[in-house]
Order: structure tokens, then sequence, then C-alpha cells
């Protein structure tokens, strides 16, 4: 079983809430210096993983803005946080990544 299925069956979304893995945070400032992780900060919006039974908004594989301090952190994949979050803290789905 690859990670994303094991986070994905170990936290299961109900409701309507959305299990989504964070896109990472600038690692490098414009000027090249490089940000230790403890400085970078961790962008709000992400890859939707699962969604819950009465989530009809989104679908696995879709990308959204969430509120800056939603959700509760359930794991990590690939140094970034995974995070479960209430359907009414979704801002938008997005169309493609935003820019760092």
């Amino acid at each position: 079983m690859d990670r994303n299925a094991d986070l994905i069956a170990r936290a299961r979304p109900t409701g309507s809430r959305v299990l989504v893995h964070l896109d990472p945070g600038l690692q490098e400032t414009p000027n090249g210096i490089i940000l230790p992780p403890d400085a970078q900060q961790i962008t709000r919006h992400g890859l939707v993983l699962a969604v819950g039974p009465d989530q009809y908004t989104v679908s696995p594989g879709d990308r959204i803005l969430i509120e800056l301090h939603a959700g509760t952190e359930v794991g990590w994949l690939k140094n970034t946080p995974v995070l479960l979050v209430e359907a009414k803290d979704i801002v938008a789905i997005l169309s493609q990544p935003l820019e760092q």
C-alpha cells in the first residue's frame, strides 16, 4: 500500500470534511536565500486526497484554496502536512496550482 492510500485509509473523512495534502511552502526567497524548514511558510492550498460522503463540491484530485487556520493535521506526506478540513473552510477550487 502506498503512503497516500495508507493515510487515506487511516483518516477517512466523514460528513462534509475533506482530506487535503497542502502544497509545499516557499523554500527559497526571490533573492536566493534558502529558508530552514522552521522558517518556511506552508501555503494554504493543496490537493484533495479524499472526501466525506456528504461532500458534493469537490472531488479527489481537485486543487483547493482553504482558510488560513483551517483544518486539523492528521499526517505528513513528502514533508508537507495533510489536513482534515471542513467544507465551510474551502474558499475556492483552483484550475491550476498557485505560484509560490
